[in-house]
């Protein structure tokens, strides 16, 4: 039923409390209101003004929350540092979920992804639903194993907002050579089956990204792989250098390789140019700054709540960088806690802390830094 026009000033302040807002913050969000800014675009302006000036106490939410509801993964992918670490794995609890149901409509987008495969999840469907229902803006990183055509249908329908999906060659003895366990013609088939949902609907929903890693094995198919994402109907083509976890793949790492890495993705980005596809590559060998860190806002706009209910700093971060516990803290206690306030005060310094220089998002160290490229894994690191 239609609210009356009347009634919906007396529901608006319930309406954002149980959004997750504070009492402290209405008489701010109707401020925003009366200039015409929703409570997201006021969360976007206050967020964006709170990075810049770099505070230590947060007012607003991270913009993206990373949320790990599973630890496990079967697939067992050539590059995947789960394979030479010994981590414990575990699915969410729906106490630890519950501790952050008012933190997801306020988000700009909770990750379903991490180090687990989030589709082996006993619980996915039910936590998406229930996700859908808090009106929360959910993506979904995912392999494709087992993503079924039933699922498909079910995510277009429940309004998945972005599917980041990998495939690593457009060839299926290299895709299964980095990716076992996982058939190449099924995710492609489930690729082209969404968007054929979407363009069914006339929705622009999911934004589909495929997700490439490159190495030295796949890095010559990298302009075929860029007809292939088009040919699919994908919205774009993310390229991602490998990190090396072992001794094992330290050939295979593009730093060894610069030139022709170099060739490739100027190949690519000439072929994306003609076929019209969007893509983001990274920055090319010898092009990138050497010696001046990039400025990190992870701090004050990322947060990586693994399945456990431990809240890291991002996804880059060993595992035993935990700000905090959401089984024994709430989600506001850990992002304005000593750990993350600490983390903000240093992290743009001089003296950031020991796991920010050695980043392998490359901010510290730049991309032409051999150890942004060879992290070796450590096997003995509890998770």
């Amino acid at each position: 039923m239609k609210v009356p026009d009347l009634v919906k000033p007396v529901l608006w302040p319930s309406n954002r409390l149980r959004e997750g807002y504070r009492y402290r913050d209405l008489p701010a969000l109707a401020l925003a209101r009366l200039r015409g800014l929703s409570a997201q675009a006021w969360e976007e302006e206050v967020n964006a003004r709170e990075a810049q000036a770099q505070v230590e106490v947060m007012r607003t939410t991270p913009r993206t929350l990373f949320l790990e509801i599973t630890g496990r993964c079967p697939i067992e992918c050539l590059m995947c540092a789960r394979r030479y670490r010994n981590w414990t794995y575990g699915d969410l609890s729906a106490e630890i979920f519950d501790r952050l149901a008012g933190i997801f409509p306020r988000v700009s987008v909770v990750v379903l992804g991490g180090f687990g495969e989030p589709l082996v999840a006993p619980n996915f469907d039910h936590y998406f639903d229930r996700l859908m229902a808090l009106k929360a803006s959910v993506a979904l990183q995912t392999s494709g194993f087992r993503l079924t055509e039933q699922r498909a249908a079910h995510l277009v329908a429940g309004g998945l907002r972005h599917l980041h999906i990998s495939i690593d060659s457009p060839e299926e003895e290299t895709y299964n050579s980095i990716r076992p366990r996982i058939t190449f013609s099924e995710v492609t088939a489930r690729i082209r089956q969404i968007v054929r949902l979407k363009r069914e609907a006339d929705s622009p929903f999911p934004a589909v990204h495929v997700v490439f890693v490159a190495m030295r094995r796949n890095i010559e198919q990298l302009p075929a792989m860029v007809d292939l994402v088009a040919d699919m109907g994908a919205d774009n083509l993310t390229v991602q250098y490998m990190v090396a976890h072992s001794e094992d793949l330290r050939q295979e790492s593009l730093f060894y390789h610069q030139d022709l890495a170099n060739q490739m993705l100027k190949a690519a980005a000439a072929r994306a140019r003609q076929v019209g596809l969007n893509t983001e590559l990274p920055p090319h060998f010898g092009e990138g700054p050497r010696t001046t860190p990039q400025r990190c806002t992870d701090p004050w706009k990322v947060a990586f709540v693994r399945w456990n209910g431990e809240v890291h700093p991002c996804c880059y971060a060993p595992s035993k960088v935990v700000m905090g516990s959401l089984a024994e803290q709430s989600f506001w206690a850990i992002w304005n806690g000593e750990a993350y306030r600490a983390l903000r005060r240093r992290v743009n310094t001089g003296t950031p802390p020991d796991y920010c220089r050695t980043c392998t998002a490359g901010r510290q160290r730049g991309l032409d830094d051999e150890a942004a490229h060879i992290v070796l894994a450590v096997a003995e690191e509890p998770g």
